[in-house]
């Protein structure tokens, strides 16, 4: 049920398509100024944007993604590009939310879906769903289960024709408030429900998009030519425009990936659910947290062997307010990100000229990041799908702050990251973003109780053979972290084939039971928020010092 992204954008790219210069149509370079907060990164950028873009007026195109513009003298189709947050030193209000109904308003406000979509990219009449819909009712009226119910109000929410969508989410928010308690019909569980609409700006749409239209160009000839018939009879037949690797980072115009990992923040209890309009994201917030997963199998696949957790995960408490604020922080955080991820200064070489597939790299490992950590939340009978995952979120993790695997498995490092959070977190936002990151903190501390024979010797450390016949001393929370590491190199067969790990890596396999905390895999998530109250540093990592 997901959007069509390349549909989206290209109804408002069509001017592309209807003033096409002719052959004499060159590919040249713009230049891009962004300064964040830290340093280094360059005042200005080069980027070649082809004339021809957007009716042969790239100008309109850099205003519609947000970007102030200037043409370099003596060099057409040469731009100075800025954001406008950057050029008027002001906070991006790229990710925004409103509170449509629920404890942190004061009245409901359903009448700003309307408002909402006409300010979205594209028309948003819902989508045509009568067969789901159909067999939806049919099931929740069968079962009356609570997860039917959601389930059918989510697609009711996502098919609803615009002009009867306030109505439609009224209703849901009504359901929810109204709905008893299976053992007590008196007691509303959901009295706190809310109701957010959760708005990406389409400068970012656009800012994302001009990666995706400068390797088109740099990788077909024509183009490079100034020959654009091609792209009239491929826009015709619906075939995809621009679409560099967008299947893989199609989240940020659906924007499902990254509120993924806020929906999942109290994995395996869920305290929200969302549907997709082209407006934005509808989140319902329940107000408290449910149990996302019954005890027994509900479904065939569930009797096939497995490892899953081996104790219950408590189902928190939350105040009335925390869902509401627990959003707002979310966004804020993602608006500061993709400041950064799309500000294409970021992306620039040392001869401060942009180089789209390095920006293209950059949108595909964020959106990896929120997917997978998303896919740990989801997992969750599974251990070994979710430690997996980790692997790869970690590795993702050294991409994006210059953390290596040993570090960002340190325990005393991850204790210091969630010291930091917790500080930073008003406490009612901590209640549904920090447990989880707690609970990774914690798997990583049991993670030493492994090492038995340091326990039977009563040593202080474990000592493992090194280069040249040496031996180290490792303390519990190093020897974890290497032997998580060790893990991680095995994922593509245990038995190291490095000479100077050889030894390591059988020691630590040997003093270690194997015992791995069906929490570790949360790691992921405490270090995705970590990177999002960084952005300086992530545009650091992203810029690299200019390297391609």
């Amino acid at each position: 049920m997901g959007l069509s992204h390349t549909k989206i954008w290209l109804a408002k790219f069509t001017h592309v398509l209807s003033d096409l210069s002719g052959p004499e149509s060159r590919v040249t370079v713009a230049r891009v100024t962004h300064v964040p907060s830290t340093a280094d990164l360059p005042p200005s950028a080069t980027v070649t944007v082809p004339p021809w873009m957007w009716g042969a007026d790239p100008a309109q195109y850099f205003a519609a993604a947000g970007l102030r513009s200037r043409p370099v003298d003596g060099s057409p189709g040469r731009w100075q590009l800025r954001t406008q947050e950057r050029y008027h030193h002001i906070h991006p209000s790229l990710i925004t939310v409103d509170h449509l109904a629920g404890p942190v308003t004061r009245r409901p406000r359903f009448d700003l879906l309307a408002g909402a979509a006409r300010g979205s990219v594209a028309p948003d009449d819902g989508q045509h769903l009568p067969n789901e819909l159909a067999a939806r009712h049919r099931r929740a009226g069968q079962t009356c289960t609570l997860v039917d119910a959601i389930v059918l109000w989510q697609l009711q929410t996502i098919a609803a024709p615009l002009n009867e969508l306030a109505g439609v989410t009224e209703q849901v928010h009504f359901g929810l408030t109204t709905i008893g308690a299976e053992d007590d019909p008196d007691r509303k569980p959901f009295v706190a429900a809310g109701v957010h609409l959760v708005r990406r700006a389409p400068e970012v749409v656009h800012r994302a998009k001009l990666t995706s239209v400068l390797l088109q160009v740099q990788h077909d000839p024509r183009l490079l030519s100034g020959d654009v018939d091609h792209l009239r009879s491929a826009y015709a037949a619906g075939d995809p425009l621009f679409a560099a690797s967008q299947s893989l980072y199609d989240g940020i115009f659906v924007f499902d990936a990254y509120l993924g990992p806020l929906l999942g923040a109290l994995t395996p209890s869920i305290w929200a659910f969302s549907a997709t309009r082209v407006l934005g994201v509808i989140v319902y917030s329940l107000g408290q947290p449910l149990a996302g997963t019954p005890g027994d199998a509900v479904e065939l696949l569930q009797v096939l062997p497995s490892q899953g957790a081996r104790e219950a995960s408590p189902v928190p408490t939350l105040p009335p307010t925390a869902a509401g604020q627990a959003l707002e922080w979310w966004t804020n955080r993602l608006s500061d990100m993709f400041a950064v991820l799309t500000d294409p200064a970021v992306f620039t070489d040392r001869d401060a000229v942009y180089h789209p597939a390095k920006h293209l790299h950059a949108l595909l490992t964020v959106e990896q990041l929120f997917r997978r950590v998303s896919s740990i939340q989801t997992v969750h009978r599974d251990t070994n799908a979710r430690r997996v995952l980790l692997f790869s979120v970690l590795d993702t993790l050294e991409r994006l702050t210059g953390r290596p695997v040993d570090v960002l498995c340190c325990l005393s490092f991850a204790r210091q990251r969630l010291e930091k959070l917790t500080a930073e977190l008003a406490p009612e936002v901590g209640t549904v973003l920090l447990p989880a990151a707690q609970r990774a903190v914690k798997a990583l501390r049991r993670m030493q109780d492994g090492f038995y024979l340091r326990q039977q010797r009563g040593t202080e450390t474990i000592d493992v053979p090194v280069a040249r016949g040496d031996t180290r001393s490792l303390k519990p929370d190093q020897a974890a972290a290497e032997y998580i590491k060790v893990l991680r190199d095995a994922t593509h067969g245990h038995g190291s084939n490095r000479a100077g790990r050889v030894g390591l890596t059988n020691a630590l396999l040997a003093h270690h039971d194997g015992t791995i905390p069906h929490d570790l895999a949360l790691l992921g998530y405490l270090y995705l928020l970590d990177v999002l109250t960084q952005p300086a540093v992530l545009a650091q990592q992203l810029y690299r010092g200019g390297h391609v």
